[in-house]
C-alpha cells in the first residue's frame, strides 16, 4: 500500500501494471480491498490504481466537512502529484459520484469513465431522509453495528447464500471505516445534484454496469441520457459485482476501453 499526503489527509492507494491508466474508486464503506479480483484481471493490460476514499480503508480522515467534489478534486491532486495526464475512471456506487464530479470539474484528464451500479440522479427525498438516518445509525450504534445492517442489502439474495464469505470480507472492509469520516461521507452525498447533464454532453467514452439484481440502485436510475457514447452492461448481479462477478466485470471494462475509445 502507497500513501500520498493531500491536503490535511493522507491517501493510500494500490497500483498495478503498465498501459493506459484506470483508476478504481469504491464505494461507501469500502475500501481498495472491494476491487481485490478485479485487478489482477486488469493490470495485465492496464496501469491500475485504486484509491482508499478519505476515512475508508487506511486513508485518514483529518475532521474537516467535505463534499464529493472534495473527493473529486483528491483524486486530481493524486493524479497531478504522480504525474498522470489522463485516465480511465471507473466508480463504484459513492465512487460513482465522485467519479462523475470528477469529470464535471477535470473532463480533460479523462479518456472515458464508468459508473458501476451507481447514479446520476441526486437523491430522491425519501433518499435524503435514509441519509439522515444513516448518519443517526452510525452515531447511535457505531460504525461496526451499521455495516452489519448495510452490507447485506448490497448483495443478490442468491449471492448471500452462495458467496457468504465475500459478505463477511465487505462487512470486515467497512468495520475498517471511520465513523465520523462514514457520517460526513452521508451528508455529503445527500447533497449531491443531478449530474445527468455530465453524462448527456460527454464527449469521452461512458460505461454504464448495472446489476439486475440491484436492491440499492434499480435499473432505471441509473442516467438518462441520449449520448452516442454512452454503453450499458447488464451484469447478473446485485450491487457488488466486484465480488460477486468479478470475471464479467472486469471483461466488461476491458471491452470497453479499446472497442469504444474515439479518435
Amino acid at each position: 500500500m502507497k500513501k500520498i499526503t493531500i491536503g490535511n489527509e493522507q491517501l493510500s492507494y494500490i497500483e498495478h501494471g503498465q498501459g493506459d491508466t484506470i483508476v478504481l474508486i469504491h464505494g461507501f464503506c469500502g475500501s481498495v480491498d472491494y476491487w481485490e479480483y478485479i485487478l489482477p484481471l486488469l493490470s495485465d493490460k492496464y496501469h491500475v490504481i485504486a484509491v482508499n476514499l478519505r476515512g475508508h480503508g487506511s486513508s485518514t480522515y483529518s475532521g474537516a466537512p467535505f463534499e464529493i467534489e472534495d473527493l473529486a478534486n483528491d483524486m486530481n491532486k493524486l493524479l497531478k502529484k504522480l504525474g498522470i495526464e489522463q485516465v480511465y475512471m471507473f466508480g463504484h456506487s459513492l465512487g460513482g459520484y465522485v467519479t462523475l464530479a470528477f469529470a464535471e470539474l477535470f473532463g480533460k484528464s479523462l479518456k472515458g469513465f464508468g459508473l458501476i451500479h451507481s447514479t446520476a440522479y441526486p437523491d430522491t427525498d425519501a433518499g435524503k431522509e435514509g441519509r439522515l438516518n444513516a448518519i443517526r445509525k452510525i452515531q447511535d450504534l457505531g460504525i461496526e453495528e451499521f455495516v452489519n445492517g448495510l452490507i447485506p442489502n448490497l448483495f443478490a439474495d442468491e449471492s448471500l447464500i452462495t458467496l457468504p464469505n465475500e459478505v463477511e470480507k465487505a462487512k470486515r472492509i467497512g468495520y475498517g471505516t471511520n465513523g465520523i469520516a462514514a457520517m460526513e461521507t452521508q451528508a455529503a452525498m445527500r447533497k449531491r445534484p443531478d449530474r445527468n447533464g455530465v453524462i448527456e454532453q460527454a464527449n469521452v467514452p461512458v460505461l454504464l454496469v448495472k446489476g439486475t439484481k440491484d436492491k440499492v440502485v434499480s435499473l432505471d436510475r441509473v442516467a438518462s441520457s441520449s449520448n452516442q457514447n454512452v454503453s450499458e452492461v447488464r451484469l447478473d448481479t446485485g450491487h457488488m459485482s466486484m465480488q460477486e462477478a468479478p470475471e464479467e466485470l472486469a471483461k466488461a471494462i476491458r471491452s470497453f476501453i479499446p472497442s469504444k475509445t474515439l479518435t
